[in-house]
């Protein structure tokens, strides 16, 4: 099922689509971004095909077709690790440590933010599906709904 992500606050129709395709028995393609003109630096660390074909979209939207953990993956390498300033660490692939860990270094110093916030949430649930507490499809479906949500509340906060 794909999951649904959006980068940018931004309301204007795409005008680049970058779409990675794959050979997986499962799908045919990993992930579809589309960006406006002024947003295309987004894009910079996304690989795939770039094209207009199919612009008119929403710039920023992310329409993710990897499993779990590759979004997961993808979140923290494109987005949390350059947010907290190459952190947090892996910590051993131990999902609700790294976020906890992103959250504490967000609000080390100052107020928590709707950010800081979100991935706390996101810590918690990931924590609550360890634990038993949460059954893991819908304790995934809820962590990749905090992740986007703080990553979207990030792109406002940079105009982006």
């Amino acid at each position: 099922m794909p999951v649904l992500r959006q980068i940018t606050t931004c309301t204007e129709p795409s005008t680049v689509v970058i779409e990675r395709r794959v050979r997986a028995r499962d799908r045919s393609v990993d992930y579809r971004l589309e960006v406006c003109r002024r947003h295309r630096w987004l894009a910079s660390n996304w690989t795939g095909r770039r094209s207009a074909e199919g612009a008119g979209g929403r710039c920023g939207t992310v329409t993710d077709y990897r499993p779990y953990t590759q979004i997961v993956q993808s979140h923290a390498a494109l987005w949390l690790v350059p947010l907290t300033t190459n952190g947090p660490e892996d910590h051993g692939g131990d999902l609700a440590a790294a976020l906890r860990a992103g959250h504490e270094l967000l609000t080390a110093h100052r107020e928590p933010t709707g950010v800081a916030i979100a991935l706390e949430h996101a810590a918690r649930i990931a924590e609550a599906v360890t634990a038993g507490s949460l059954p893991l499809a819908d304790g995934q479906a809820q962590v990749l709904a905090a992740l986007s949500a703080a990553e979207t509340l990030d792109a406002g906060a940079r105009g982006a």
